[in-house]
């Protein structure tokens, strides 16, 4: 917006400019007007050229017909320009539906439908169908989140490392019976039991802990401090975990990534899609729920 308004101060100097002389106040007027589209055109042609030229998608060509459409129509004709403008609004609609949600608008239906509807003398109660289509559009939504989990999860990574956190956790079993596997597939091992009752979802627990990959990558360390958690506010493995021990219980927690961070995974701690957690707990206290 600052260029814009700096192509606007530059044109209005050379409308002052060029007003200044003696050809006439018509023929100056011209001259300023096409000094300003002419450095308009420049200016702004530019500024768009830039952000284009880091888009490789983008067609040029088509994008100038878009802009050319738009520019080049009768700007007398205020509600064309209101359709013109709403219509592009529509279109990126229309490709925002088609690229998040799978759902391809028919155009020629909808103009069909929209055209009635614009034409007719008088609107009528459309509650019903606002409802029926807020709820495909839900279950439009639904779907796409669907497809694109089950994408994430079929990745090459995600596959990999879950049949890796398989492979692990089969492996440590075999070494050592003590290990132990819940039915949602948590393995753990005692290394200590506590004393007391265990944690329930509404407490908060003191806990030390260190947070490992299974190649030895430390992600996330207490460092012999303890942290305040809540059963609920954990990745679900975690929190299964933290309900099976009570105060003074020491823990080792194998974590499956569909227990953890699941397909999404946590980048920015280096921890990939359905990657395996180990986590070495201790409880240092239980703050009850208050009754």
């Amino acid at each position: 917006m600052k260029n814009l308004l700096l192509a606007f101060g530059v044109g209005a100097m050379l409308l002052s400019t060029t007003a200044c002389g003696n050809s006439g106040a018509a023929d100056a007027d011209k001259a300023a007007n096409d000094s300003i589209s002419d450095l308009f055109g420049v200016v702004v042609g530019s500024q768009f050229a830039q952000e284009i030229n880091h888009m490789p998608e983008m067609d040029k060509d088509a994008f100038l017909r878009g802009v050319s459409t738009a520019v080049l129509a009768d700007t007398s004709d205020m509600s064309f320009q209101q359709g013109l403008a709403q219509g592009a609004r529509l279109a990126q609609q229309f490709q925002y539906f088609y690229t998040e949600m799978g759902v391809s608008i028919d155009r020629d239906m909808f103009m069909k439908q929209f055209k009635k509807a614009i034409l007719s003398d008088s609107v009528g109660d459309i509650s019903m169908q606002q409802a029926v289509l807020n709820q495909m559009m839900e279950q439009a939504q639904k779907r796409a989140a669907e497809r694109k989990e089950a994408e994430r999860n079929n990745a090459p990574d995600a596959v990999a490392n879950r049949e890796a956190g398989v492979a692990y956790i089969d492996s440590i079993r075999k070494a050592d019976p003590s290990v132990q596997v819940t039915p949602s597939g948590l393995a753990y091992k005692v290394i200590a039991q506590g004393s007391g009752d265990a944690i329930k979802d509404e407490d908060m627990a003191a806990v030390i802990y260190k947070g490992s990959l299974a190649d030895g990558t430390v992600f996330d360390d207490s460092k012999g401090e303890a942290r305040n958690f809540s059963p609920r506010r954990v990745v679900p493995g975690f929190g299964e975990g933290l309900k099976m021990m009570n105060k003074g219980a020491k823990y080792v927690l194998y974590i499956p990534g569909d227990l953890a961070y699941g397909v999404n995974g946590m980048p920015q701690a280096g921890i990939g899609p359905n990657q395996m957690l180990i986590f070495d707990v201790e409880i240092a206290d239980i703050n009850p729920a208050k009754k």
